[in-house]
């Protein structure tokens, strides 16, 4: 294997595109297609920089060898063969959460649940769509999911919101310790998550100084905007009306409180993650 056809196999490997990789290595698109066409070789620090994305040592990425290189060549073609015609673990999963989900749908519309087999059979179906829609992080997608599907669902049902724990030490047992507690476990759940999720992706190769520093401006930027949205919004004269009618304007409220309140959540995510990928940069 010459060092075109293993830059071209390490890069689909990782999923990456050739703009995606030029953006790496700060080079143009063009010459990653050059590479792979072995029509240009690349310098020795792109060479180095290559080795770093791919996690791949220089004689490997220079040589096209591999790590099974010892393997028997059928014993090779074998597992080749097995990874192009198995059905994907992940497509195994979607499969059965899309049964679980038609199953659940069905035994609550026979007991007379009607719309209720729809709503609990939701993450189930959700999950099957990720699990064939994506290739990495499904089990992390899939958490978010069921999360957000779960949060939605609680606070439309009960009314209980993870803002309930600011009210902790005000809390007395008239305003019951069950629903404090489902507070707590869901403001818990969703730092871990968000923690898991900016370690995952705070991990991925980097792109040049200039758009790094670009995404972490913009990002933290939307989070500033967003918050001042959500502090402008008990001022407007419509949740005045929302709250001076309220019983029949409760789904618009907590539509839009709940929108709001995820859509900071992703942006400030977002902007934490190009944080640690800036000051891993820096380092």
């Amino acid at each position: 294997m010459n060092l075109g056809e293993t830059i071209y196999k390490l890069r689909t490997e990782k999923q990456f595109s050739q703009g995606e990789l030029a953006e790496m290595l700060e080079v143009s698109r063009q010459s990653i297609s050059k590479w792979e066409n072995n029509s240009a070789v690349p310098e020795l620090e792109k060479l180095i920089r290559l080795s770093e994305i791919f996690e791949v040592s220089l004689d490997e990425l220079a040589k096209g060898e591999e790590k099974s290189k010892d393997v028997p060549p059928e014993v090779r073609t074998e597992v080749v063969y097995v990874k192009q015609k198995g059905f994907p673990p992940r497509k195994i999963a979607g499969t059965i959460l899309f049964c679980m989900a038609f199953l659940v749908t069905i035994l609550l519309f026979v007991a007379g649940a009607g719309l209720a087999g729809l709503i609990f059979a939701s993450p189930f179906l959700v999950c099957g769509i990720i699990c064939f829609a994506f290739k990495k992080n499904v089990g992390l997608w899939c958490a978010w999911a069921a999360y957000v599907l779960f949060d939605i669902y609680m606070s439309y049902a009960t009314g209980i919101s993870r803002s309930s724990i600011i009210h902790t030490f005000k809390w007395t047992y008239h305003m019951n310790y069950m629903r404090l507690a489902f507070a707590w476990i869901l403001a818990i759940s969703l730092l871990i998550m968000m923690t898991i999720t900016v370690i995952r992706f705070g991990k991925y190769p980097m792109v040049s100084e200039q758009k790094i520093k670009k995404q972490l401006i913009i990002s933290w930027a939307v989070v500033v905007v967003l918050q001042a949205a959500a502090m402008i919004w008990p001022r407007t004269e419509m949740y005045e009306y929302i709250l001076t009618n309220i019983f029949e304007m409760e789904m618009s409220y907590r539509f839009i409180t709940i929108s709001l309140s995820w859509t900071r959540i992703i942006a400030v995510t977002v902007a934490l993650v190009y944080t640690v990928r800036f000051l891993r940069r820096k380092k």
